[in-house]
């Protein structure tokens, strides 16, 4: 995924953009990052979903990120489902790996939000 950081909240919290929208996440790296830099990273999202408590159908079947009271809400497909309770999901054009409970139904768009604090930005070279 591409997306340009806009700020520094705090530690190694930034705030992005991406055209799938706005967000706030960790920054993983070493390197601190530069501020209206473009960068391609892999995101991580550690956190465990249940229905009805944090994930919903998504009435839009379209990918996205908003950030919103300090929670970041995901829209995303499901592409298939692990006996082990990790699902896989098409976001916009990447993978997302994501660990929840509850019945999943594939090819179906699902809503989940978290906090910043377990969604990880790793930046990676192409």
């Amino acid at each position: 995924m591409k997306i340009i950081l806009k700020a520094n909240l705090n530690d190694n919290i930034v705030e992005f953009e991406s055209n799938l929208g706005y967000g706030a996440a960790t920054w993983e790296n070493n390197k601190l990052p530069i501020l209206n830099n473009s960068y391609n990273i892999e995101l991580d999202i550690d956190d465990f979903f249940e229905w009805e408590k944090n994930i919903t159908l998504e009435k839009r079947s379209e990918s996205s990120i908003h950030l919103f009271d300090n929670k970041i809400f995901f829209s995303a497909k499901v592409i298939s489902c692990e006996g082990n309770g990790v699902w896989v999901l098409s976001f916009g054009n990447d993978i997302v790996l994501i660990e929840a409970s509850g019945t999943c139904e594939i090819n179906k768009f699902i809503c989940f939000f978290t906090i910043p604090d377990n969604v990880r930005l790793y930046p990676i070279e192409l």
